[in-house]
Protein backbone atom coordinates (compact mmCIF):
# COMPACT_ATOMS: atom_id res chain seq x y z
CA UNK A 1 0.00 0.00 0.00
CA UNK A 2 2.88 2.28 0.50
CA UNK A 3 4.49 1.65 -2.59
CA UNK A 4 1.31 2.68 -4.38
CA UNK A 5 1.08 6.09 -2.61
CA UNK A 6 4.82 6.61 -3.71
CA UNK A 7 4.48 5.93 -6.98
CA UNK A 8 0.85 8.44 -7.48
CA UNK A 9 3.28 10.93 -5.41
CA UNK A 10 5.90 10.28 -8.44
CA UNK A 11 3.53 10.47 -11.44
CA UNK A 12 1.88 13.45 -9.83
CA UNK A 13 4.94 15.06 -10.07
CA UNK A 14 5.68 14.43 -13.57
CA UNK A 15 1.31 14.92 -14.65
CA UNK A 16 2.43 18.29 -16.57
CA UNK A 17 3.86 16.01 -19.22
CA UNK A 18 1.60 14.68 -21.51
CA UNK A 19 3.84 11.33 -21.54
CA UNK A 20 3.39 7.66 -20.51
CA UNK A 21 5.40 6.76 -17.40
CA UNK A 22 6.19 2.75 -16.99
CA UNK A 23 7.09 1.08 -13.15
CA UNK A 24 10.35 -0.74 -14.00
CA UNK A 25 10.96 -3.23 -11.17
CA UNK A 26 14.64 -4.52 -11.79
CA UNK A 27 16.33 -7.11 -8.78
CA UNK A 28 19.63 -5.35 -9.84
CA UNK A 29 18.26 -1.64 -8.91
CA UNK A 30 19.14 -2.08 -5.48
CA UNK A 31 19.87 0.58 -2.64
CA UNK A 32 22.60 -0.42 -0.17
CA UNK A 33 23.94 0.12 3.46
CA UNK A 34 27.25 0.63 4.43
CA UNK A 35 27.38 -1.84 7.29
CA UNK A 36 24.13 -4.56 7.33
CA UNK A 37 24.10 -4.28 11.16
CA UNK A 38 24.84 -1.72 13.74
CA UNK A 39 24.68 -1.22 17.50
CA UNK A 40 22.26 1.25 19.26
CA UNK A 41 22.88 4.83 18.41
CA UNK A 42 25.69 3.92 15.69
CA UNK A 43 24.94 5.69 12.00
CA UNK A 44 25.15 4.00 8.71
CA UNK A 45 24.86 5.43 5.13
CA UNK A 46 21.86 4.42 2.83
CA UNK A 47 23.02 4.86 -0.62
CA UNK A 48 21.75 3.89 -4.47
CA UNK A 49 23.24 4.51 -7.34
CA UNK A 50 21.64 5.30 -10.61
CA UNK A 51 23.16 5.27 -14.28
CA UNK A 52 21.76 7.36 -16.96
CA UNK A 53 22.24 7.48 -21.13
CA UNK A 54 22.81 10.56 -22.76
CA UNK A 55 19.90 12.73 -23.03
CA UNK A 56 18.06 11.10 -20.02
CA UNK A 57 17.09 13.00 -16.63
CA UNK A 58 15.95 11.89 -13.37
CA UNK A 59 13.78 13.14 -9.99
CA UNK A 60 14.80 10.96 -7.07
CA UNK A 61 11.82 10.22 -4.89
CA UNK A 62 13.50 9.40 -1.27
CA UNK A 63 11.25 10.68 1.70
CA UNK A 64 12.40 13.11 3.86
CA UNK A 65 11.70 11.37 7.39
CA UNK A 66 11.58 7.18 6.66
CA UNK A 67 8.43 5.95 7.80
CA UNK A 68 9.35 3.46 9.75
CA UNK A 69 8.81 3.43 13.71
CA UNK A 70 12.81 3.60 14.98
CA UNK A 71 14.51 4.33 12.30
CA UNK A 72 15.68 8.29 12.06
CA UNK A 73 17.59 10.43 9.32
CA UNK A 74 20.05 12.47 10.21
CA UNK A 75 20.41 14.58 7.44
CA UNK A 76 18.28 15.12 4.12
CA UNK A 77 18.85 13.44 0.80
CA UNK A 78 22.24 14.40 -0.65
CA UNK A 79 22.20 13.44 -4.53
CA UNK A 80 26.14 13.91 -6.03
CA UNK A 81 26.08 13.93 -10.09
CA UNK A 82 29.44 12.10 -12.04
CA UNK A 83 29.44 12.61 -15.84
CA UNK A 84 31.65 11.33 -18.47
CA UNK A 85 32.92 12.35 -21.18
CA UNK A 86 30.76 9.35 -23.37
CA UNK A 87 27.35 12.21 -22.31
CA UNK A 88 26.55 9.51 -19.56
CA UNK A 89 26.01 10.21 -16.03
CA UNK A 90 25.89 8.32 -12.60
CA UNK A 91 24.03 9.64 -9.68
CA UNK A 92 24.94 8.71 -6.32
CA UNK A 93 22.32 9.46 -3.51
CA UNK A 94 23.13 8.93 -0.08
CA UNK A 95 21.35 9.79 3.63
CA UNK A 96 22.60 9.33 6.76
CA UNK A 97 20.41 7.12 8.93
CA UNK A 98 20.08 6.06 13.05
CA UNK A 99 18.64 4.03 15.40
CA UNK A 100 18.15 3.92 18.75
CA UNK A 101 16.02 0.41 19.21
CA UNK A 102 17.55 -2.83 18.79
CA UNK A 103 15.28 -5.13 16.38
CA UNK A 104 15.14 -6.07 12.45
CA UNK A 105 13.93 -2.94 10.09
CA UNK A 106 12.92 -3.22 6.47
CA UNK A 107 13.70 0.28 4.86
CA UNK A 108 10.95 1.38 2.69
CA UNK A 109 11.36 1.44 -1.23
CA UNK A 110 13.10 3.87 -3.02
CA UNK A 111 11.75 5.27 -6.49
CA UNK A 112 13.34 7.26 -9.14
CA UNK A 113 11.38 8.96 -12.03
CA UNK A 114 13.34 8.95 -15.37
CA UNK A 115 12.53 10.86 -18.45
CA UNK A 116 14.30 8.62 -21.51
CA UNK A 117 14.83 10.67 -24.48
CA UNK A 118 11.93 9.34 -26.45
CA UNK A 119 9.89 11.20 -24.03
CA UNK A 120 8.76 8.25 -22.40
CA UNK A 121 8.87 8.53 -18.50
CA UNK A 122 9.94 5.11 -16.14
CA UNK A 123 9.37 4.98 -12.59
CA UNK A 124 12.53 2.83 -11.25
CA UNK A 125 12.14 1.14 -7.81
CA UNK A 126 14.61 0.02 -5.65
CA UNK A 127 14.63 -2.42 -3.42
CA UNK A 128 15.88 -1.71 -0.66
CA UNK A 129 17.70 -3.70 2.87
CA UNK A 130 17.16 -4.50 5.85
CA UNK A 131 18.71 -2.79 9.10
CA UNK A 132 19.84 -4.81 11.57
CA UNK A 133 20.25 -2.73 14.92
CA UNK A 134 22.03 -4.70 17.80
CA UNK A 135 21.97 -4.02 21.23
CA UNK A 136 26.00 -4.04 23.42
CA UNK A 137 26.66 -7.81 24.59
CA UNK A 138 27.20 -8.52 28.17
CA UNK A 139 29.23 -11.69 29.24
CA UNK A 140 26.85 -12.50 32.23
CA UNK A 141 29.62 -15.30 33.37
CA UNK A 142 32.49 -13.25 33.98
CA UNK A 143 30.82 -9.58 34.25
CA UNK A 144 31.51 -8.02 37.64
CA UNK A 145 30.22 -4.60 38.80
CA UNK A 146 32.10 -2.00 40.06
CA UNK A 147 31.66 0.94 42.49
CA UNK A 148 31.43 4.42 40.90
CA UNK A 149 34.45 5.97 40.90
CA UNK A 150 35.19 8.95 42.68
CA UNK A 151 35.91 12.38 41.04
CA UNK A 152 39.26 12.40 39.80
CA UNK A 153 41.56 15.49 41.55
CA UNK A 154 43.69 16.80 39.59
CA UNK A 155 47.00 18.99 40.93
CA UNK A 156 46.62 22.82 41.35
CA UNK A 157 48.26 25.08 39.00
CA UNK A 158 49.79 28.41 40.01
CA UNK A 159 47.07 29.79 37.76
CA UNK A 160 44.29 28.35 39.87
CA UNK A 161 45.65 29.53 43.16
CA UNK A 162 47.16 32.85 42.39
CA UNK A 163 43.68 35.02 43.09
CA UNK A 164 43.93 33.05 46.34
CA UNK A 165 47.23 34.54 47.00
CA UNK A 166 46.03 38.03 45.93
CA UNK A 167 42.95 37.65 48.23
CA UNK A 168 45.39 36.64 51.17
CA UNK A 169 47.76 39.43 50.37
CA UNK A 170 45.03 41.71 50.10
CA UNK A 171 43.09 40.69 53.69
CA UNK A 172 46.69 40.93 55.72
CA UNK A 173 47.32 44.48 53.86
CA UNK A 174 44.15 45.63 55.24
CA UNK A 175 44.77 43.73 58.92
CA UNK A 176 47.97 45.70 59.05
CA UNK A 177 46.56 49.02 58.51
CA UNK A 178 43.36 48.53 60.62
CA UNK A 179 46.06 47.68 63.52
CA UNK A 180 48.23 50.90 63.04
CA UNK A 181 45.75 53.20 62.35
CA UNK A 182 43.89 52.45 65.80
CA UNK A 183 47.36 52.03 67.23
CA UNK A 184 48.61 55.81 66.08
CA UNK A 185 44.91 57.04 66.96
CA UNK A 186 45.97 56.14 70.89
CA UNK A 187 49.18 57.86 70.05
CA UNK A 188 47.62 61.06 68.61
CA UNK A 189 49.37 60.03 65.40
CA UNK A 190 48.55 59.65 61.33
CA UNK A 191 48.34 56.58 59.79
CA UNK A 192 51.81 57.33 58.63
CA UNK A 193 53.30 58.36 62.39
CA UNK A 194 53.45 62.01 61.98
CA UNK A 195 52.10 63.95 64.99
CA UNK A 196 48.24 64.90 64.64
CA UNK A 197 48.40 68.75 65.37
CA UNK A 198 45.90 69.97 67.55
CA UNK A 199 44.08 73.58 68.12
CA UNK A 200 44.51 74.63 71.08
CA UNK A 201 41.46 74.86 73.28
CA UNK A 202 40.58 78.64 72.82
CA UNK A 203 41.27 78.33 69.37
CA UNK A 204 38.37 75.41 69.39
CA UNK A 205 35.93 77.29 71.86
CA UNK A 206 36.73 80.65 69.87
CA UNK A 207 35.89 79.21 66.16
CA UNK A 208 32.66 77.04 67.80
CA UNK A 209 31.11 80.61 69.18
CA UNK A 210 31.89 82.00 65.63
CA UNK A 211 30.09 79.19 63.68
CA UNK A 212 27.02 79.67 66.42
CA UNK A 213 27.41 83.83 65.64
CA UNK A 214 26.76 83.24 62.08
CA UNK A 215 24.21 80.92 62.47
CA UNK A 216 22.00 83.52 63.53
CA UNK A 217 19.55 80.66 65.90
CA UNK A 218 17.93 82.68 68.29
CA UNK A 219 16.59 85.29 65.48
CA UNK A 220 15.39 82.51 64.22
CA UNK A 221 13.19 81.03 67.18
CA UNK A 222 15.57 78.58 67.81
CA UNK A 223 16.83 79.63 71.46
CA UNK A 224 17.43 75.95 72.88
CA UNK A 225 19.49 75.24 70.26
CA UNK A 226 21.81 78.51 70.03
CA UNK A 227 22.05 78.10 74.37
CA UNK A 228 23.02 74.69 73.82
CA UNK A 229 25.97 75.29 71.49
CA UNK A 230 27.48 78.32 73.69
CA UNK A 231 27.71 76.30 76.81
CA UNK A 232 28.94 73.01 75.25
CA UNK A 233 31.59 75.24 73.44
CA UNK A 234 32.62 76.39 76.90
CA UNK A 235 32.20 73.31 78.47
CA UNK A 236 34.83 71.97 76.17
CA UNK A 237 36.82 75.45 76.82
CA UNK A 238 36.75 74.41 81.00
CA UNK A 239 37.34 70.88 80.53
CA UNK A 240 40.27 70.99 78.33
CA UNK A 241 42.00 74.81 80.24
CA UNK A 242 41.34 73.41 84.11
CA UNK A 243 40.92 69.52 83.94
CA UNK A 244 37.77 68.88 85.35
CA UNK A 245 34.79 66.86 84.14
CA UNK A 246 32.81 70.23 83.05
CA UNK A 247 31.21 68.27 79.87
CA UNK A 248 29.28 65.25 82.63
CA UNK A 249 29.15 67.89 85.24
CA UNK A 250 25.45 70.01 86.00
CA UNK A 251 26.13 73.68 85.96
CA UNK A 252 26.29 73.76 89.86
CA UNK A 253 28.82 70.95 90.34
CA UNK A 254 30.57 72.96 87.61
CA UNK A 255 30.78 76.34 89.07
CA UNK A 256 31.43 74.54 92.07
CA UNK A 257 34.72 73.29 90.87
CA UNK A 258 35.61 76.98 89.38
CA UNK A 259 35.75 78.61 92.73
CA UNK A 260 38.33 77.06 93.57
CA UNK A 261 40.49 78.26 90.45
CA UNK A 262 41.99 81.84 89.75
CA UNK A 263 38.93 83.80 87.73
CA UNK A 264 38.17 87.08 87.53
CA UNK A 265 35.24 87.04 90.25
CA UNK A 266 33.40 89.47 88.40
CA UNK A 267 33.98 87.44 85.03
CA UNK A 268 32.87 83.71 86.73
CA UNK A 269 29.75 85.80 87.65
CA UNK A 270 29.02 86.91 84.28
CA UNK A 271 29.58 83.62 83.20
CA UNK A 272 27.30 82.16 85.76
CA UNK A 273 24.62 84.73 84.69
CA UNK A 274 24.95 83.62 81.10
CA UNK A 275 24.59 79.75 82.14
CA UNK A 276 21.75 79.75 84.76
CA UNK A 277 19.57 81.55 81.81
CA UNK A 278 20.64 78.78 79.51
CA UNK A 279 19.48 76.25 81.47
CA UNK A 280 16.16 78.04 81.82
CA UNK A 281 16.00 77.81 78.40
CA UNK A 282 16.88 74.70 77.61
CA UNK A 283 14.84 72.88 80.77
CA UNK A 284 12.63 75.05 82.24
CA UNK A 285 10.83 76.31 78.25
CA UNK A 286 12.36 80.33 79.35
CA UNK A 287 11.90 82.78 76.69
CA UNK A 288 15.08 84.87 76.93
CA UNK A 289 14.81 88.45 76.50
CA UNK A 290 16.61 89.83 73.15
CA UNK A 291 19.35 91.75 75.58
CA UNK A 292 20.58 87.98 77.20
CA UNK A 293 20.69 86.70 73.85
CA UNK A 294 22.97 89.71 71.87
CA UNK A 295 25.11 89.20 75.26
CA UNK A 296 25.65 85.49 75.64
CA UNK A 297 27.90 85.18 72.97
CA UNK A 298 30.07 88.06 73.82
CA UNK A 299 30.39 86.78 77.60
CA UNK A 300 31.08 83.59 76.38
CA UNK A 301 34.77 85.09 74.34
CA UNK A 302 35.53 87.78 76.75
CA UNK A 303 35.72 84.61 79.90
CA UNK A 304 37.48 82.73 76.62
CA UNK A 305 40.16 85.35 75.88
CA UNK A 306 40.54 86.81 79.44
CA UNK A 307 41.00 82.99 81.04
CA UNK A 308 43.35 82.46 78.40
CA UNK A 309 45.56 85.61 78.64
CA UNK A 310 45.69 84.83 82.63
CA UNK A 311 47.14 81.32 81.45
CA UNK A 312 49.86 82.64 79.36
CA UNK A 313 50.77 85.27 81.73
CA UNK A 314 50.99 82.25 84.52
CA UNK A 315 53.23 80.53 81.92
CA UNK A 316 55.62 83.20 81.42
CA UNK A 317 56.38 83.76 85.33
Amino acid sequence: MRRKLIIIVLLAISAALPLRAETIVDEELRSRLSRDSILIGDQVEWTFDLKLAPGESARVGLPGEIPVPGVETLGALAVDTVAHKDGTMVLHGHMTITSFDSGSYALPPLFVLVARPDGTLDTLAYASPKLEVNTIPVDTATFEAYDIKGQIKYPLTFKEILPWIGLALLTAALVWLLVRWIRMRRQNRTLFGKPVVEDPPHITALRSLEKTRSQKLWQAGRQKQFYTQVTDALRQYIASRYDISALEQTSAEMFSDLKDKEIDPALLEKLQDLFTTADFVKFAKHTASDAENEEAIPTAVRFVNETYMQQMEEEEE
